[in-house]
């Protein structure tokens, strides 16, 4: 399970129960015209804007971000990597490597192998699977527009339900007795909308965006690490070449506290 989304999701679930138990305003916030509006407003606005098959995957991916990530680290791949390079350079080359982990990166470094004996040239290797990587990033990130879409939708349902509240509250405007439960279905409906994209959709879209970058750059590595078996380097000067990739995910790791 991935700890930093649960912790997210349970922290602003926490600010958001805080902060409506403590001003009192629960009875008033919680109805159902918000709700309906912006939740079904914003599902069915992203219906029509994507496929049947993108839909379904966007869903699942939602649940995906709560599981640990399934693509091993960099320095799993290096070490896998270079102790591949070793077989092979005792082996005779790249054809050795027969019994590689069809499961290890999603089956992506059987694939790179597989593809460099048929190919045979390194670089009609690398053309075939950095398409396949560019295909990867983009149905991951179409993933993430997904959410980012509803991230963008779900403020302005909120504010036609503020519309909806307040042309009831002008309706009403003889009636001082129904203004005040008026105004508050008009607001809650914007509560409703700017809550759920600030806490679900963007940092949902964000959360799987990073993931799309890290699975790219272990992708790359595995690429990179196949090309230079094929080239017969040893495995001292692959191990030296993909320790850049190490760097690369050190960079991208926030800094740790003082």
């Amino acid at each position: 399970m991935d700890r930093m989304t649960v912790i997210g999701f349970t922290l602003g679930a926490f600010v958001m129960i805080w902060g409506i138990g403590t001003s009192g305003i629960a009875d008033k916030l919680l109805n159902l015209h918000g709700i309906v509006i912006v939740l079904g407003g914003t599902i069915a606005a992203t219906i029509v804007n994507t496929s049947y098959k993108r839909f379904l995957t966007g869903i699942k991916a939602f649940g995906d971000i709560f599981l640990k990530h399934s693509m091993p680290g960099v320095e799993e791949c290096v070490r896998t990597v270079v102790q591949l390079s070793d077989t092979a350079q005792k082996q005779g080359g790249i054809m050795a490597l027969t019994n590689v982990d069809g499961r290890f990166a999603g089956g992506f470094l059987k694939r790179a192998v597989s593809v460099a004996m048929v190919s045979a040239q390194s670089q009609e290797t690398r053309s075939i699977l950095e398409e396949e990587i560019r295909r990867r990033r983009l149905n991951i990130q179409e993933d993430s527009n997904f959410y980012r879409t509803m991230g963008v939708l779900s403020p302005m349902f909120g504010l036609i339900g503020t519309l909806f509240g307040i042309i009831q509250t002008l309706g009403n405007i003889s009636d001082p007795s129904m203004i005040g439960k008026s105004m508050a279905t008009a607001i809650s409906s914007a509560f409703f909308g700017i809550a759920l994209s600030n806490l679900v959709f963007v940092p949902v879209a964000n959360k799987i965006r990073l993931r799309a970058m890290d699975e790219t750059l272990v992708l790359q590595l595995l690429l990179e690490g196949v090309i230079d078996i094929m080239s017969g380097k040893t495995p001292h000067l692959i191990e030296m070449h993909l320790r850049g990739y190490q760097l690369e995910a050190a960079a991208k790791a926030p800094a740790p506290k003082k």
